[in-house]
């Protein structure tokens, strides 16, 4: 039995303020399975931190951990690397390893600790896994980290964090594909320009270091503001690879409900052919703490739809 979705829109009278003003929308699903040329297992994962709880993809099953209540939200999704062996497990020690966020306090300089979190994170599941022999498993993992009315965001490999506002949807982060890669440091391009460059666990792939990931300040890493009415999306290439920017666009501004539009989009990119796990975490912004600053912020825009 496939695990396929999460709905966690109700908040707890007694949580923050920040919490009883934003409702989630979880699907992490198989995709249309092996029977139809799918996948076997779901690979994917996902983490959603509110209310004193912690919850994440555990087999058939959503796990619901305990955790001191706090002001600040805190959502993942992981894509365990298909060609890689126990990609179920790395996607799940993943966001039970940033989940450990939820037990520290809130840093002045969010992310710049968002960041040092990640890349400490990494090295430490890398040397657990590597006492059992060579690291082989390996997991994209992107991070959003709301608190107040401030979305701070850290990620590695090609699953993807979107913002929408106003009918307008920005994709936040970038596919760390080898071309990027190649974009950034000026050289040319390489041979198979959209494999992806590294992931979390295993590591970098050509790129030097396998014992490391790479994540460069203000381009894998960011913050952007955010007001009533704005959504946002974590999905996994299962969902965006199917799906142009203007069709996401499209999902989320005619379903408002945040679980009823985690599921719609899934279900349209089965539709058009998505043969991977698929994971939208959808969360909807219906207000934020009186007081805050709701000042535009598009700095991080990089493609408008």
């Amino acid at each position: 039995m496939d695990y396929s979705r999460a709905q966690t829109s109700t908040a707890s009278k007694s949580g923050s303020v920040l919490e009883t003003l934003v409702s989630v929308g979880v699907v992490c699903s198989v995709g249309i399975g092996p029977e139809r040329g799918g996948r076997a297992t779901n690979q994917d994962n996902y983490l959603v931190c509110r209310g004193g709880t912690i919850r994440f993809r555990e087999g058939d099953r959503e796990a619901v951990v305990s955790a001191p209540a706090r002001r600040d939200l805190l959502f993942a999704v992981a894509d365990g690397m298909g060609g890689h062996e126990d990609g179920d497990i790395a996607s799940a020690a993943a966001v039970q390893a940033i989940s450990r966020l939820q037990f520290a306090d809130l840093p002045r300089e969010p992310e710049l600790a968002l960041r040092e979190f990640f890349l400490q994170t990494h090295a430490r599941v890398r040397e657990r896994v590597s006492q059992s022999g060579e690291v082989k498993m390996g997991t994209t993992l992107t991070v959003a980290w709301l608190a107040r009315d401030r979305v701070v965001w850290v990620h590695v490999g090609d699953s993807r964090l979107y913002h929408w506002r106003d009918g307008r949807l920005t994709r936040i982060t970038r596919d760390q594909t080898r071309e990027e890669f190649a974009m950034r440091d000026r050289r040319p391009t390489p041979s198979h320009p959209r494999y992806l460059a590294q992931n979390f666990i295993f590591g970098s792939r050509g790129l030097g270091n396998d014992e490391s990931v790479r994540i460069d300040h203000g381009i894998d890493t960011g913050a952007f503001s955010v007001r009533p009415g704005d959504r946002l999306l974590l999905s996994t290439d299962g969902l965006h690879a199917r799906l142009e920017d203007a069709q996401i666009a499209h999902g989320v501004a005619n379903v408002p409900e945040a679980q009823a539009c985690a599921l719609a989009l899934s279900e349209r990119a089965l539709a058009h052919g998505s043969d991977d796990n698929l994971t939208a975490l959808v969360v909807r912004i219906d207000g934020v703490p009186p007081g805050d600053d709701e000042s535009d912020d598009d700095e991080n825009t990089i493609i408008p739809v």
